[in-house]
């Protein structure tokens, strides 16, 4: 069994050492619990887990460690970082003179590196410095993991730069100085720091064999991500607490109504808003080094790639004009750009003469990089499990000038990623990913996670974006009914124009947590309220159109199954079973004859013999295959078939194949071939239905309505601000009712305002769900158009205002085809002989900068049957 330390808890010189670093409260609790576990029955074998947040500093904390284990006899550490990059970080944070050195302790610690053995050989061959009176330097060998792990073969070069060079040179004769491993292993107070412990768990097979091999006296593990079934924790500060302790930035997911794509423009689009923000919350940093006279920061856009050819692609792209147009301004680090000039610009990211204003990488900085003025998080082409990692959010967590400002711009880390805002905070370790697993207890998760879930909507609807926009009306109108008034929650406006709201979760015992803070990419909203009246209130037809009456069509669908016709067949489906018919010749199966005296003859198998085909005039082959088809079950022995077949079917399917000239062997493998094609089709024909639509006159706009009782006629209003969903507004002079309701702004009411006061526009109708004025656009499915109008050259507009993401929306495409269809079918319909139908989406960008009908038609590419 390993031997324990040999150490005390002494609270003097721990209140002591937490001063003179400085300790933030809860790197000196952890300190404190550390300290006391290894002054009591702890196991050494057995790592001891400090869980704290991402951006807390638990880089100061193993400082002090350090030096209360100097204190206390201990000179010997070994700290094991997850790599070459938080490697260099931590030699710099132990260096005196360096930019990153954490100062506090008397007597610094001498560092030992693979690259540099000369403390621990001076060590070796001499007494102690005395450099510091009395007082003797601990020393401190910081190693990544890869140095610290076995070479697969010991003997070989030590002095090269490769992996396994590296690896060797602790495990062998030091003329100096002997073995540094075997040195390390032999002592009794040998204590192991594992930055990051969570990447050596015990999966980490290689790992933990070396730290077995060290057999320290105590091992230490500092993460902000442990494994709660095999990690040994005794003490955790989760992000929640950070966040409400403001010793980290909030991060705040910046994003656009519709989220971003996968595609190209996508991701250009999410990189020109990166960059936006960026600039924004550069002005704020000048502005606040200026005044309280501190050292300029560049505020740092950090860009993670899916793979490193991506992220070269999208460093190429930030250095073009369009973007930065500076070549120094942009920083590629991943496994093909780590050289000595990468890493000295990443370790003077945060110095006021760093060029650098964006770093691009591949999750090559996903832990220990402790950077503190990135901005801004572009996570492009990755998975909402992968964005919101505290791992991912830690990189720009750390707060730029040591503390809170009170600036929002500076406090705040905005974070975009390519996935809608609701996809992100609909998946099902949302607790997880924004660090607030720990803030409730066990039956309050599912209150949690729907209080984060409705500040999406909420925020949407506030901000006017995907839920609380045209789209959420549509929803309801396939079912026939009237959306309430919703209200805007209260935001905390920024001066840029965007809009940031906060999740807040609450218990039972009425404790308030801290919330993730949400931005949205646009301009903010607001409700008015309604105003209350008790009178009832009449909506009359307006007298300029009280005779006008029209027929919606009103459609149903019944469902039937289609007949065999084989011109359904794709062309495409053709030439496909064309190709894969076989022009390989014939081939002689061989036996040889055996006859043993006593004994019957026998028959045994020799090698076969490929042989040509007999050839097959292509007639012959066409008569075939025709024969075949006609001669099929289910195929209909008509005269219009054997024609579609012998003059069109079989000749396109002989043209397609990848050969010339037909044989018998060929023929076969044609016949099979069109035998399945043509199976295919009539087994999937059985097996679907077709939708057929039929028309049903309505006579509208009916007669007029009652509010109800509370409800007024207001006037016209001219902001989404004082837009009420449900609210009637007058004024509308050429609508069939003067006094109208609408459920959105952008996409209804602004459409009544340019339909109203366009030229050619004789008249318009709002539909109501109590008009009935539906369209089924599948057999089970109806939708209820906006508005009926009537133009200038005498056709009837069926006309929708739809949300932006309408354009890719499925659904909408559906109903789009199916009203298109219903208005060709008017044309032969007897109702509506004589008169001209055409149906209109009009989407929220396309109302917005139309200035008339005519612009409308212009943009939006509507259907008429008008010729």
């Amino acid at each position: 069994m390993n031997t324990r330390l040999n150490i005390s808890f002494d609270s003097d010189m721990l209140e002591s050492i937490s001063s003179e670093f400085d300790l933030r409260a809860p790197n000196k609790e952890a300190l404190r619990r550390l300290i006391f576990t290894l002054d009591g029955d702890y196991d050494p074998s057995v790592m001891q887990v400090l869980n704290l947040a991402t951006g807390v500093g638990k880089t100061y904390l193993m400082a002090a460690f350090v030096e209360y284990l100097r204190r206390q006899g201990v000179g010997n550490v070994v700290i094991v970082t997850p790599g070459k990059t938080v490697q260099t970080k931590t030699v710099q944070n132990f260096t005196p003179g360096s930019a990153r050195y954490i100062t506090g302790s008397a007597v610094p610690p001498e560092v030992v590196t693979p690259q540099d053995y000369s403390a621990w050989v001076a060590r070796q061959n001499g007494a102690d410095r005395l450099a510091f009176g009395r007082e003797v330097p601990a020393l401190a060998f910081i190693f990544n993991i890869q140095q610290l792990i076995a070479p697969k073969d010991a003997d070989g070069d030590t002095r090269g730069g490769t992996q396994d060079a590296i690896r060797r040179k602790p495990r062998r004769f030091d003329e100096n100085a002997g073995v540094l491993f075997d040195y390390l292993k032999n002592l009794d107070d040998l204590v192991v720091i594992a930055d990051e412990s969570h990447l050596y768990g015990s999966s980490a097979v290689a790992f933990n064999a070396a730290l077995k091999e060290l057999n320290p006296a105590a091992a230490i593990g500092l993460t902000a991500s442990v494994n709660k079934k095999t990690d040994h924790v005794i003490y955790e500060y989760p992000l929640y607490r950070a966040i409400q302790d403001k010793y980290v930035k909030a991060p705040v997911l910046a994003f656009r109504k519709t989220g971003y794509g996968t595609d190209v423009a996508s991701e250009e689009q999410q990189l020109r808003d990166a960059l936006q923000l960026r600039s924004i919350k550069q002005t704020y940093y000048d502005s606040y080094a200026a005044s309280q006279n501190c050292n300029r920061l560049n505020a740092v856009v950090f860009v993670v790639c899916s793979d490193v050819d991506h992220a070269t692609q999208v460093a190429g792209l930030l250095r073009t004009p369009e973007y930065f147009g500076n070549d120094e301004a942009v920083l590629q680090v991943d496994s093909k750009h780590e050289d000595e000039a990468t890493q000295r610009k990443l370790n003077e990211l945060d110095l006021p003469d760093s060029p650098v204003f964006a770093v691009v990488s591949v999750n090559k900085l996903k832990e220990g990089w402790d950077v503190k003025n990135i901005a801004v998080v572009v996570t492009l082409r990755a998975m909402a499990s992968e964005v919101l990692t505290q791992q991912t959010m830690g990189r720009g967590l750390r707060l730029p000038f040591g503390r809170y400002t009170g600036v929002w711009q500076i406090d705040q880390l905005d974070i975009i990623a390519h996935q809608s805002f609701t996809e992100l905070l609909n998946s099902e370790n949302v607790l997880q990913q924004f660090g607030l697993e720990e803030a409730v207890a066990e039956p309050d998760k599912a209150q949690a996670e729907d209080a984060i879930r409705r500040a999406a909507e909420n925020s949407a609807v506030g901000t006017g974006m995907a839920s609380g926009s045209t789209d959420d009306s549509h929803q309801q109108e396939e079912r026939g009914s009237e959306l309430p008034g919703t209200t805007s929650p209260n935001a905390n406006m920024g001066d840029s124009g965007s809009q940031t709201s906060a999740v807040s979760i609450g218990n039972e015992n009425g404790e308030v947590f801290p919330g993730i803070g949400v931005r949205a990419i646009t301009d903010s909203t607001s409700d008015t309220e309604q105003e209350q009246s008790w009178e009832l209130v009449s909506i009359e037809r307006n007298p300029a159109f009280a005779d006008v009456t029209y027929q919606f069509p009103v459609t149903s669908i019944t469902v039937q199954q289609p007949p065999i016709d084989l011109s359904e067949i794709g062309v495409s489906q053709i030439e496909q079973a064309a190709r894969r018919v076989t022009s390989t010749g014939d081939v002689l199966l061989r036996k040889e004859i055996i006859a043993a005296l006593g004994k019957k003859l026998r028959a045994e198998d020799r090698e076969s013999a490929e042989v040509d085909s007999v050839q097959v005039d292509d007639a012959s082959a066409k008569e075939a295959l025709v024969k075949l088809v006609m001669n099929m079950p289910l195929v209909p022995k008509t005269e219009q078939t054997a024609r579609y077949v012998g003059t069109f079917l079989v000749p396109k399917f002989m043209q397609s194949v990848n050969f010339t000239g037909w044989t018998v062997k060929s023929l076969d493998s044609a016949r099979v071939e069109l035998h399945k094609l043509i199976q295919t089709y009539t087994a999937e024909t059985l097996r679907s239905t077709r939708e057929v639509p039929s028309i049903r006159p309505k006579p509208l706009p009916g007669e007029g309505y009652v509010l109800p009782l509370g409800k007024k006629v207001h006037d016209q209003i001219d902001s989404r601000e004082q837009f009420v969903r449900g609210q009637v507004y007058r004024g509308w002079f050429k609508s069939l009712f003067a006094e109208e309701s609408f459920d959105s702004y952008t996409g209804e009411y602004q459409l009544a305002r340019l339909l109203n006061t366009s030229p050619g526009i004789v008249w318009w109708h709002r539909l109501h769900s109590h008009n009935n004025a539906f369209v089924y656009y599948n057999a089970k499915d109806r939708y209820f158009p906006d508005f009926v109008a009537l133009d200038a050259s005498g056709v009837y507009w069926i006309i929708e205002g739809k949300d932006e993401r309408g354009r890719d929306d499925i659904k909408v495409q559906a109903k789009r085809k199916a009203a298109e269809t219903l208005v060709q079918r008017l044309a032969a319909e007897d109702t509506y002989e004589n008169q001209h139908w055409g149906y209109l989406i009009a989407y929220e960008q396309d109302i917005d900068r139309a200035d008339s009908w005519e612009d409308l038609k212009a943009f939006t590419q509507p259907v008429s049957n008008s010729l």
